[in-house]
C-alpha cells in the first residue's frame, strides 16, 4: 500500500551525531525536482551512467584559474593508474596520457581557426602539435592533392597488389632501368628508365 507523507514547509532529517548515516534501500529512488548534494566528495556506484545534458562543465563556479582540468579514467585495480584527458590553460591545447604523467597534445587553437593551417591543408604531426603547409593541400571538390616539394619512396622489396582502375608507383631494388622507380597495374609492371639507361639502350637497339 503506498503511503505518501506531505509537509508544510521545509522537512530536514538530521543525525546526531557526526559519523551516522542516513540509507535508503530500495528498487528506485525517484526526485521530482532538483537535486542539490552539498559536500566535499560525491560517490556514484553504478555500472551505467546516463546524462541527458549534452554538457558537462568541470570546475563550475570556482574561485580561481586552474592550469589544467579533466577528466580521469582509473587503468587497473591500483587508484594511482589513470589515462587522463585534460585541458591545458598553459598551453591552450587539449592533451592525453596514459599515466596522468606525461601528456600529448592533441588540439590547439580556439573558437573558429582550424588547429594548424588553412582551408585544404593538409595537416601532420609537427613535433606534437597540428601542423600543416600550403605546400601540401588536398581540394574535396575536385579530388584535387598538390605536393609543392619532392616524394621519398622506400624500398618494399615486391610489387604492391593490383588496384582496379590504378596505378601505383614505388621503390624496391634497381633493375636495367636504372632507377628502382616501378609502376604497376592491371596492364603494366614495369621499372621507369633513367635518361642515361635510355641513351644505352638507344646506341644497343
Amino acid at each position: 500500500m503506498a503511503t505518501y507523507k506531505r509537509v508544510d514547509g521545509d522537512y530536514f532529517i538530521t543525525t546526531l551525531n557526526s559519523d551516522d548515516n542516513v540509507q535508503i534501500q530500495t528498487n528506485t529512488v525517484k526526485i521530482i525536482g532538483n537535486l542539490d548534494v552539498q559536500g566535499n566528495i560525491t560517490y556514484i556506484d553504478t555500472t551505467e551512467l546516463e546524462i541527458t545534458d549534452p554538457f558537462i562543465t568541470l570546475a563550475a563556479n570556482n574561485t580561481g584559474t586552474y592550469s589544467n582540468v579533466g577528466i580521469l579514467a582509473q587503468q587497473t585495480s591500483s587508484p594511482d593508474v589513470y589515462a587522463a584527458l585534460r585541458y591545458n590553460v598553459t598551453v591552450a591545447a587539449w592533451q592525453i596520457s596514459t599515466d596522468n604523467s606525461t601528456f600529448a597534445n592533441i588540439v590547439t587553437g580556439s573558437g573558429t581557426t582550424p588547429p594548424g593551417g588553412a582551408n585544404t591543408e593538409v595537416q601532420f604531426n609537427n613535433g606534437g602539435t597540428f601542423g600543416a603547409s600550403s605546400n601540401l593541400s588536398f581540394i574535396n571538390t575536385t579530388n584535387k592533392l598538390t605536393l609543392l616539394g619532392h616524394q621519398v619512396f622506400g624500398n618494399i622489396g615486391t610489387a604492391p597488389a593490383n588496384v582496379a582502375n590504378s596505378v601505383a608507383v614505388y621503390n624496391k631494388a634497381v633493375g636495367s632501368g636504372g632507377t628502382g622507380l616501378y609502376v604497376q597495374s592491371s596492364s603494366v609492371s614495369d621499372e621507369l628508365v633513367s635518361k642515361s639507361k635510355a641513351i644505352v639502350f638507344a646506341i644497343i637497339f
